[in-house]
């Protein structure tokens, strides 16, 4: 009689266990989020201060990759600061679409006047995940004509997207001698699709034996991953 008793037990502990366990898939108790981008998965290739051939801005230039395993948007806070740690000046940068595993530029730019006796530059990043890339889309071609760089951008889909971010350093001996920036569009901030557009970079950059070039780029909407 106990060993039946006992039977019965272990029966109705079992028949507990797999009621609570299908109430908790039922509402969805286990479900598992992706993890969210983190700037710690943004990895630093190099960075650069960059004066601007005038003597009126300097920049500080960061290049990186995006490590993060998804496509996203990034912003970036820039400040340039004395020995002592006082904030001289501030720059604000972004990018509205980086490819996973991309490399790209961001950059501080000050106004020298605003910022003399820095010591210092810092900046931070925050990321959010997008869909609205549209990288892929896109092909770059470069050409150097003996003074600057010929920079020609094709939007091989059938949409219009917006302008391509196109941002270059120049080195000599493995230093940065200068930095240009452009948005490669056909109207104001509109690349249209099937459209090829081209641009200078570097007038002012003096010579030069290498390059690092990015480029982003971004749809008019939202859901435009293609």
């Amino acid at each position: 009689m106990r060993k039946k008793i006992a039977s019965i037990a272990v029966s109705m502990g079992i028949s507990l266990i797999l009621i609570l366990l299908n109430c908790i898939l039922e509402i969805g108790q286990l479900t598992v989020y992706a993890a969210e981008p983190s700037v710690q998965n943004i990895s630093i290739n190099s960075e650069y201060v960059i004066p601007d051939g005038y003597d009126w801005c300097t920049y500080y230039v960061v290049v990186a990759t995006n490590n993060t395993g998804k496509d996203i948007t990034i912003n970036a806070d820039f400040a340039a600061l004395d020995k002592s740690g006082k904030i001289l000046g501030k720059s604000q940068d972004y990018s509205d679409a980086v490819k996973k595993d991309q490399q790209f530029i961001l950059y501080g730019q000050f106004k020298n006047a605003d910022i003399a006796g820095a010591k210092d530059f810092k900046y931070n990043f925050s990321i959010a995940e997008t869909d609205n890339c549209t990288y892929n889309s896109v092909n770059i071609d470069a050409v150097n004509n003996g003074e600057c760089l010929q920079v020609s951008a094709t939007n091989y889909s059938e949409h219009d997207i917006q302008g391509v971010g196109v941002r270059t350093v120049f080195l000599k001996n493995g230093k940065a001698v200068g930095f240009d920036t452009v948005n490669i569009a056909d109207v104001g901030y509109t690349f249209h699709g099937g459209s090829t557009n081209s641009q200078m970079v570097g007038h002012n950059t003096g010579s030069y034996d290498n390059y690092i070039l990015t480029y982003t780029s971004a749809g008019n909407d939202v859901m435009m991953d293609f």
